[in-house]
């Protein structure tokens, strides 16, 4: 290292010009190091006494890049962490990436940044700040989603985002929500450009944008009314196979949401095979639980159990289940605290950690 800070023209064998400022190094060092380097260097090391010439760089931003090749270390910061992390895949240099992805994963991230990052980390397919951001993005999702950012977002960061919350069971509803308004947003764009093409046609510019993001999308996850009125009007998205089997889920199964004290929620499917079911549920339908437990919320409901074994079992992975309890009332229960008696009516998934709290709503549609 203290010879590559004296910069002494005798002590190497190969100098860079970068805007006509000079570094010197060693070719052997640099060639260990990094196969950019190792190619270039020997593509041309019959000019020995010819600088190379360093174009893509600022001076500063190379300098860093051969001050970690000599040391280990060098200055990243949140002004050239976006250049140095491109030098470090350019130059094939897998450590000075590693602090790169080490540092932007430490980064306070904002709407002003997540997206940029994001692009980033599918660029350079890092590791560390994926992880960062999918903590960041989960509870600022309703935030990120109503943001200009997200509307002008590529189609790249887009999809990303929209494949980490489609692993989220009740965020469906706003995801198509957010990518019909992003698509229009990106079809007004492409209509901005081409605004003297008569052809143009806004529906097929807006499909065109949708194709690859509503295979992600799960439908059968969503309420009825939701699905007549948000989806069906939309129909020029989907094919006619596709709109008849909304419309047909649509007509046949509602969507129970019970929501605790907290504005937490969990929600669950209900076909019309338990229509019964679901006229008693209309009936209690925004009413507050009556009593609750640590893991059970049941509402004042009771009603004949049906005679027939439910089909539904436990599953794992599935913590919460509306239920008949064996005394015949409608309610929540944990898994561990089902009862052989009880008749299970639909898995119950959670936005994010639910809990049972006093006076939980029950919601049907």
């Amino acid at each position: 290292m203290k010879d590559f800070k004296s910069q002494n023209p005798e002590l190497f064998d190969v100098v860079f010009d970068i805007d006509g400022k000079k570094l010197y190094a060693h070719k052997y060092r640099l060639s260990m190091i990094s196969s950019t380097f190792n190619s270039m260097l020997s593509d041309r090391w019959s000019f020995k006494n010819e600088a190379v010439s360093i174009k893509d760089y600022k001076f500063e931003d190379f300098k860093e890049l051969l001050t970690f090749i000599y040391s280990g270390k060098c200055s990243i910061n949140d002004i050239n962490i976006f250049t140095m992390l491109d030098i470090s895949e350019f130059y094939q240099t897998e450590h000075l990436k590693e602090l790169c992805d080490e540092y932007l994963s430490k980064m306070e991230f904002n709407l002003s940044n997540i997206f940029k990052v994001l692009e980033t980390s599918n660029t350079y397919s890092l590791i560390k700040v994926k992880k960062a951001i999918s903590s960041f993005i989960t509870p600022h999702f309703t935030t990120l989603i109503k943001s200009n950012e997200f509307l002008n977002a590529k189609k790249m960061v887009m999809k990303e985002i929209i494949t980490f919350f489609a692993t989220k069971p009740n965020k469906h509803e706003n995801l198509f929500l957010s990518i019909y308004e992003w698509a229009e947003n990106q079809a007004n764009l492409k209509k901005q450009q081409f605004s003297n093409d008569e052809t143009f046609n806004m529906n097929d510019a807006m499909k065109a944008e949708m194709q690859d993001f509503l295979p992600l999308i799960e439908f059968k996850k969503m309420g009825s009314s939701f699905l007549l009125n948000f989806v069906v009007p939309k129909s020029f998205i989907f094919t006619q196979d596709e709109l008849a089997d909304i419309i047909e889920y649509s007509k046949s199964n509602f969507k129970v949401t019970i929501t605790n004290n907290l504005g937490k929620s969990i929600f669950g499917i209900l076909s019309t095979k338990n229509n019964d079911t679901i006229k008693l549920i209309k009936t209690i339908n925004h009413s507050k639980s009556l009593n609750f437990l640590d893991y059970i919320v049941y509402w004042n409901s009771k009603r004949q159990r049906p005679l027939t074994p439910s089909l539904l079992k436990k599953s794992d992975g599935v913590s919460w289940y509306l239920l008949y309890s064996c005394q015949g009332v409608i309610a929540v229960k944990h898994r561990f605290n089902i009862d052989d008696d009880d008749y299970l009516l639909a898995e119950m998934f959670p936005e994010t950690n639910f809990e049972i709290t006093e006076k939980c709503k029950i919601e049907i549609e």
